[in-house]
């Protein structure tokens, strides 16, 4: 069985006046999750609890880069370029009816999304379409989450949308790390 994390990255690309939406979904066979939660916990720093790019310095995102890319994983990320006035809700609602819909294709039938709280609501809606629209079938279980120690997958699935989105911002060097075990789609904002 394969699981799907999920997380988002998103930034005011430098010099323009358009926006970057990205939602990364990594998956991780069932047999490989002690693997990446090792990996991930070996690289949390100091007292900080999780592993988050945005946190970290250059160098230190080198080596997660490259500690990721050595991992059996596989990454899809939804990526939405946008004008400065779309929301960054509907770029999200957009990326998840995208990457949802390539998960169900792929059989994937677990998937974990990094909890918003409240927020979380508005994905629960997009999933209930989803499943009306028979897209999305029960057989794929969908829950949100604090990304703590149990969730390492949330971890890659952020330093991925962060090497992603940084990358569409001029800063290729940790995406050249990943590109090999990531696919990206394109998706419109309209």
């Amino acid at each position: 069985m394969l699981t799907a994390y999920i997380d988002e990255s998103m930034r005011r690309r430098r010099g323009e006046a358009s926006c970057v939406y990205v939602l990364a979904a990594v998956l991780v066979p069932d047999d490989a999750e002690s693997t990446v939660r090792a990996t991930m916990e070996g690289l949390r720093h100091g007292r900080s609890r999780v592993v988050h790019w945005r946190r970290e310095r250059p160098e230190r995102r080198t080596l997660i880069a490259s500690a990721i890319a050595g991992l059996p994983v596989t990454g899809l990320v939804a990526v939405c370029l946008h004008d400065a006035e779309v929301r960054s809700e509907r770029a999200r609602r957009r990326c998840l009816l995208r990457l949802l819909d390539e998960l169900a294709r792929r059989d994937v039938e677990r998937v974990i999304l990094e909890t918003r709280h409240e927020q979380d609501a508005a994905d629960r809606a997009v999933v209930t379409g989803l499943r009306k629209a028979k897209v999305v079938t029960d057989a794929m279980s969908l829950t949100w989450e604090d990304p703590g120690a149990w969730f390492a997958g949330l971890w890659v699935a952020d330093c991925v949308a962060g090497a992603v989105s940084w990358w569409l911002d001029g800063h290729g060097t940790h995406w050249s790390l990943l590109e090999g075990q990531v696919t990206l789609v394109d998706v419109e904002a309209d």
